[in-house]
């Protein structure tokens, strides 16, 4: 069952969490769940243990999106696969922009500076958060006829070789959420535990 709690920042959603997971582990009940951002996890997992007492790990947890993701891979069989880490990623980027360096129209002069391939992979980073993908980015440069739509363009195939070397070299952890959303199915996490 889907219940939504909804209300203004301290109004009260999270104590009243709380206080539901406090009720199911005094009565010794259920597998909770209690997903946040990963910057909050710590702080949350510190408000559990306050709330719920001594026994709360043995009835509730709290976990990031990578937590659930690391989870839901252990129970599917993506547990082994190898995810890179950040030098593997400015690694590949690289690579990738050493491929394709005179193809790019905006970024091909400066391709080879350290500090221009870290931005470019912080920019590929939030496209995959955004969920865009570099077919995306190729439709919306068609609509700029300046140097916009050559900065998109240059973006989608610089993601778009990106993605293909990281698919030799192990995983981008940003793909991770996408591959959750793929396997989350797979799991029994939703059949044991309340989220």
């Amino acid at each position: 069952m889907l219940r939504i709690i909804t209300g203004k920042a301290h109004s009260g959603k999270t104590a009243s969490i709380m206080r539901e997971m406090a009720e199911a582990v005094k009565a010794k009940r259920g597998n909770y769940i209690l997903i946040v951002p990963e910057q909050y996890s710590h702080e949350a997992e510190r408000e559990l243990c306050r709330v719920c007492g001594d026994t709360a790990s043995l009835y509730a947890e709290v976990m990031s999106f990578t937590g659930l993701a690391r989870t839901v891979e252990a129970e599917t069989g993506g547990a082994a696969e190898r995810f890179l880490d950040n030098g593997g990623r400015l690694l590949c980027m690289a690579r990738a922009l050493n491929e394709i360096r005179r193809h790019l129209k905006v970024y091909g002069t400066s391709a080879k500076k350290a500090e221009v391939q870290a931005m470019l992979l912080r920019a590929i980073d939030e496209l995959k958060t955004a969920c865009i993908t570099p077919d995306q980015l190729t439709e919306a440069a068609e609509s700029f006829e300046d140097i916009l739509g050559d900065k998109l363009q240059d973006l989608a195939l610089i993601a778009e070789t990106y993605d293909a070397i990281v698919a030799h070299a192990g995983l981008d952890p940003m793909d991770r959420l996408t591959a959750l959303k793929d396997r989350i199915a797979l799991s029994k996490i939703g059949e044991n535990h309340h989220i």
